[in-house]
């Protein structure tokens, strides 16, 4: 049931995100899963092997938000690197790395921090040999997504016909079956799976995971969709949308190192006065 992976996301000093989806059959709509809740449990540990088992819970993966399961492992020392697994039945997840942000006012122990960043990740623009680099760094500390996780279009660079490395085989998404069904089929590559497993997220959207360009006139309806699929897929500490909202900006902070900021240039971005005239541009 973990054919997508594990990922931990958004940091603080005590505490971090776990993430994973039950899937069985990516090409079915529910997954393979059901429409039974699923009970998960998770463990964190501070060694690779589990011998110190620090944190631990159950967590249950409902078929509303597509059986994924969001757990909140805190009691964390800062500045501490971990190890993490789920567990259904008599099946076990693959292992993930993570770790905490040092303490307020506190320096890394390692004298340094080490990020990745990254964004407009076109399932079809290529493959993902990035993802699989970010993975193999052996002290990654933080992988910054600054959005187009998925892209709701055919083929934003050569068009619905066009000579690419690989396709999305699901049409343009307009509900939330549809903006599952990209989520499913990139969530599944392996590098990006691997990249997933080597440290922790901290992720906002652009315009691609909704519409290309939109601003904040578009549909509730299609932006609650996206929003939920985006939020069923990453490793975030937000409650899920409502109405066609969810506010996604937040701050993260590095002890006494930095304050990073996250923001989102999409949600409240007015309607052009002339929309013909594509004044948002379209850059993909």
């Amino acid at each position: 049931p973990f054919t997508l992976g594990v990922a931990s996301g958004d940091p603080d000093d005590t505490s971090v995100i776990l993430w994973t989806r039950l899937v069985i059959d990516p090409e079915q709509p529910d997954g393979g899963v059901g429409a039974d809740p699923v009970p998960v449990a998770w463990e964190v540990a501070a060694d690779r092997g589990f011998d110190t088992i620090v944190s631990s819970g159950t967590e249950t993966a409902e078929a509303g938000f597509a059986h994924s399961v969001h757990a909140t492992a805190d009691g964390l020392d800062p500045d501490g690197t971990y190890w993490y697994r789920f567990s259904v039945g008599d099946f076990t997840s693959p292992v993930g790395r993570t770790r905490t942000m040092p303490g307020p006012g506190k320096a890394p122990r390692s004298g340094r921090f080490r990020l990745a960043m990254a964004t407009c990740q076109d399932f079809q623009g290529g493959y993902y040999a990035a993802w699989g680099d970010a993975a193999a760094v052996d002290d990654l500390d933080l992988v910054v997504f600054l959005g187009d996780y998925i892209y709701e279009l055919p083929n934003i660079f050569t068009g619905p016909d066009g000579d690419t490395s690989r396709r999305y085989s699901s049409p343009v998404p307009t509900d939330l079956a549809g903006y599952r069904a990209r989520y499913t089929q990139v969530k599944g590559d392996a590098q990006l799976i691997a990249a997933h497993r080597s440290a922790p997220f901290f992720a906002i959207w652009d315009d691609h995971e909704v519409v290309n360009n939109y601003t904040v006139d578009v549909d509730p309806v299609l932006r609650q969709a996206a929003y939920q699929a985006w939020w069923e897929h990453l490793p975030v500490r937000l409650a899920p949308p409502r109405n066609g909202e969810l506010v996604a900006y937040r701050p993260l902070r590095v002890g006494s190192l930095l304050d990073l900021f996250i923001l989102d240039t999409r949600q409240y971005t007015d309607a052009p006065p002339c929309p013909g005239d594509d004044v948002l541009g379209t850059v993909p």
